[in-house]
């Protein structure tokens, strides 16, 4: 599989992001300060990139409202499911997963 690997400077401030060729029509990109993580026709890529500098200072201002913190304890084995879980829902962290989880309707 061939990766790209580059960066974009937004506001004095480079921000890393990657695209995975997959299969011939479909790529990963991934940018940890946007949190994308996720299959895009490759098609689609250079319209993401044309956003991603509004996606990763729209992810800067929700991160600031964010202040609270909720803390509790699992085991070892239960956080390892967990962390699968989120990973393969597409979540970069299980912060934001959980917090999905918590908030969705």
């Amino acid at each position: 599989m061939k990766r790209i690997s580059s960066t974009i400077t937004i506001q004095n401030k480079k921000y890393n992001y990657s695209v995975t060729e997959k299969t011939k029509k479909i790529a990963e990109f991934e940018c940890v300060a946007a949190k994308i993580k996720q299959d895009f026709l490759k098609e689609d890529i250079a319209d993401l990139l044309i956003d991603l500098p509004n996606l990763i200072i729209a992810e800067k201002e929700r991160e600031k409202t964010q202040k609270d913190v909720i803390r509790f304890r699992i085991s070892s084995e239960d956080k390892a499911i967990v962390e699968k879980k989120a990973l393969k829902a597409g979540f970069i962290n299980v912060s934001d997963y959980l917090r999905h989880l918590a908030l969705a309707s």
